[in-house]
């Protein structure tokens, strides 16, 4: 960086598009369906994931709660505000488990968030464990990863008969409060259903005693490489082996998709099934073939998380033929390294400070970002569209089942696109 641009910078605050540890936590434990979570730390760190988990997700169905800690316990510790908190989550709400996520004020403290879950441990029935989730210790996809290797821990293999469950697998790092995971998941299943195989358990999308069996399953299948330590650890333990493979947007990934599956599973893709639905993918989409026409080679820019942008600025590119320019990786995983020399996108970001973010669309002339909701401000002074894709997402609601992801999502994510772009008024 040039000393002009250092200048220019001055008074300038760090703004890293990544969310913190304690976010990736939460967010894998909002999907254990009988669990509930308590935010051991200053009532910002509690709020923070608590407005993520009721506006983008089932208002319904948040389960995340304080440990009550105050400015005074920053001296006499909070201990007992957080015994009480996990005596009080078990008696009101009767979890299979209890997860204390130890935020960054008691973690400096110095508060014995061990010694209080296992005291806890003898007094309530659920499984209890902690972890430490401080701002300082990393980034949200490590806090993501780390949970769904705790959750392994209580993994058992049942007493069933191997032959039976050949071809069930799990899906790994499917994230219940993205958007559209609802209609996504059901999409998934249908295809899955479609090459004869079932859904044994979703890394987290399941109650406890589901996740507790996944082991019966013959494959785990890691979504975009999002989760991917959970499957190393099972397949180290349960000799379970894992598959890599893409979130599946557009044609070509939900294709690529099932052929990793079957290829796991040591089973034949049923391609009659794959041709039957590019037919139905055809025959909707011909309908608007001048509007396609019309939107090719729009510059766009994609901002999302590594499990799922490289996919979908893939399907972008290849399949709607649209010049992705920019690609911000707003959140790696441990497979991310390995998708940056994709040639489908103009410039590659990763984890960067949104300014610099912001500063690189501007230069390269973006027409369209496909985003998340902290996307919003600079589409507006883009005067670009915005499709919210990526999580955060809470400016937007979904109650359909219209997926993105599949087969079935490709006419929704055209649809999506081509409307963003014909409905956006920029005064001439």
């Amino acid at each position: 960086m040039t000393t002009e641009e250092l200048k220019a910078r001055e008074g300038v605050v760090y703004d890293p598009t990544q969310d913190c540890k304690l976010v990736g936590a939460a967010r894998a434990l909002g999907g254990v369906k009988d669990a509930v979570t308590i935010v051991h730390g200053r009532p910002g760190c509690h709020c923070g994931v608590l407005l993520l988990r009721a506006l983008g997700s089932n208002q319904n169905d948040i389960r995340i709660v304080s440990s009550g800690l105050r400015a005074q316990d920053m001296v006499y510790g909070a201990e007992g505000r957080l015994t009480e908190s996990i005596r009080l989550s078990y008696n009101n709400f009767k979890p299979a488990l209890i997860a204390v996520l130890n935020c960054s004020a008691p973690a400096i403290m110095g508060d014995d968030v061990e010694g209080v879950v296992h005291i806890m441990k003898d007094e309530i029935a659920a499984e209890i464990f902690s972890l430490s989730t401080g701002g300082y210790e990393g980034p949200a996809w490590l806090g993501y990863e780390e949970t769904l290797a705790e959750l392994t821990r209580f993994m058992v293999r049942s007493e069933t008969d191997k032959e039976k469950d050949k071809d069930r697998i799990n899906l790994i790092g499917f994230k219940q409060d993205d958007f559209k995971a609802y209609s996504d998941f059901l999409e998934i299943q249908r295809m899955l259903n479609g090459q004869e195989i079932a859904v044994n358990t979703v890394l987290t999308n399941s109650r406890f005693a589901e996740l507790k069996n996944a082991p019966d399953a013959s494959l785990n299948v890691v979504l975009g490489g999002d989760g991917l330590e959970s499957a190393k650890i099972m397949q180290e333990k349960f000799d379970t082996p894992y598959v890599v493979a893409p979130y599946p947007f557009g044609l070509d990934n939900s294709i690529e998709f099932l052929d990793c599956v079957t290829k796991g599973l040591n089973k034949e893709t049923d391609h009659d099934f794959i041709s039957a639905e590019k037919e139905k993918i055809k025959e909707r989409v011909e309908r608007i073939f001048l509007f396609l026409q019309g939107i090719y080679d729009t510059s766009v820019a994609v901002v999302g998380d590594g499990g799922r942008a490289f996919d979908f600025a893939r399907f972008l590119s290849d399949e709607l033929g649209l010049y992705v320019k920019v690609l911000a990786v707003t959140s790696r995983n441990h497979v991310s390294g390995d998708k940056t020399k994709c040639d489908y996108v103009g410039s590659l970001l990763m984890e960067p400070d949104r300014l610099e973010m912001n500063e690189e669309i501007r230069k390269k002339g973006v027409e369209m970002i496909f985003g998340s909701s902290m996307e919003k401000k600079l589409a507006y002074e883009l005067g670009a569209p915005l499709v919210r894709i990526f999580y955060p997402i809470i400016d937007e609601v979904s109650v359909s089942d219209a997926p993105y992801a599949g087969f079935r999502g490709v006419p929704q994510l055209t649809e999506k696109v081509v409307n963003a772009i014909i409905n956006n008024y920029t005064e001439m």
